[in-house]
């Protein structure tokens, strides 16, 4: 499989994060949307499998990939002032240059979050009736970029042609991203698709996205952070009886592990995470060596 470096421009504040599971979540609503039931049925047949067809990273600041999980540093005595303050702020750095693993262009800047938190309060509506709910208010925490409008990269690892690739990621933004997305929320754009290579090939990797282990017993000494994810289905199925996916539980991007055998992604799409059978969520990563 081939890997891509996707650029994509954000034009609009977000309410959801550019998470590699709801980015490849929005791919399989713009094939459903574009190609109907029996694309859908294609394309998830093709994520299904030992040799899945797309894998998404998530989207990262320009020229930057996630910062990966430090191992343990040595329990020092006798620290001063300065020497906490670097061990604080290694901790707030979110990113790391790409071009450091991946052969793309080196590029001027910190990767510092490029984000500004706006708090905005909402009605609740109610499904049934579909109107206010007496009382019922409630905030969502938008997030809006420093420098107006910004560029981001992810990454696709993918069986499919590079025109292929471009169509179902113009395809995924089309409507736009995440919450909120019809009142002008996660305005995206993609800008170009390229080919990339990593820049080594030793036996530790890490992850660019979300992921499940499906066999512990495969790699070792893993480092990750995990977090839940209670995901839920939008589009037409925006309005079912249940919109909610069961919870599961992810490691986040950023984690390392060591695998012997040359590897390009890790994971597997999850099924059964819904009452409607068809429902799926990605629960695969593209990794890359890093030494």
């Amino acid at each position: 499989m081939i890997l891509y470096r996707v650029q994509i421009e954000l034009k609009s504040p977000l309410v959801t994060a550019l998470k590699g599971d709801t980015i490849w979540g929005h791919v399989a609503w713009g094939v459903a949307n574009n190609e109907g039931d029996e694309g859908i049925k294609s394309f998830l047949q093709d994520c299904k499998g030992e040799s899945p067809s797309f894998v998404v990273s998530s989207a990262f600041p320009a020229g930057f990939i996630c910062k990966r999980i430090p191992e343990l540093e040595e329990r020092k005595e006798n620290l001063s002032k300065d020497d906490y303050a670097k061990i604080k702020q290694r901790k707030k750095e979110k990113y790391e240059k790409a071009s450091d693993y991946l052969d793309v262009e080196d590029v001027q800047g910190d990767g510092k979050n490029v984000f500004i938190e706006n708090t905005v309060t909402h009605n609740t509506i109610s499904r049934f009736t579909n109107t206010v709910e007496e009382g019922g208010l409630y905030s969502v925490e938008e997030l809006w970029s420093e420098k107006g409008k910004e560029k981001f990269d992810f990454y696709v690892l993918s069986s499919y042609t590079k025109d292929r690739v471009q169509q179902l990621c113009t395809w995924a933004f089309e409507n736009g991203f995440g919450a909120d997305s019809s009142v002008g929320k996660g305005n995206i754009e993609v800008l170009s698709v390229n080919e990339v290579k990593p820049k080594f090939h030793g036996s530790k990797y890490m992850a660019l996205s979300p992921f499940v282990v499906p066999n512990m017993s495969e790699i070792e000494d893993l480092r990750a952070d995990i977090f839940i994810r209670s995901g839920k289905i939008g589009g037409s199925f925006a309005n079912c009886i249940s919109p909610w996916k069961k919870t599961v539980v992810l490691y986040n991007e950023g984690a390392v592990f060591t695998f012997e055998k040359p590897l390009q992604y890790i994971g597997k799409l999850l099924e059964n995470v819904h009452t409607d059978s068809r429902i799926c969520q990605s629960g695969f990563s593209i990794v890359i060596p890093i030494e």
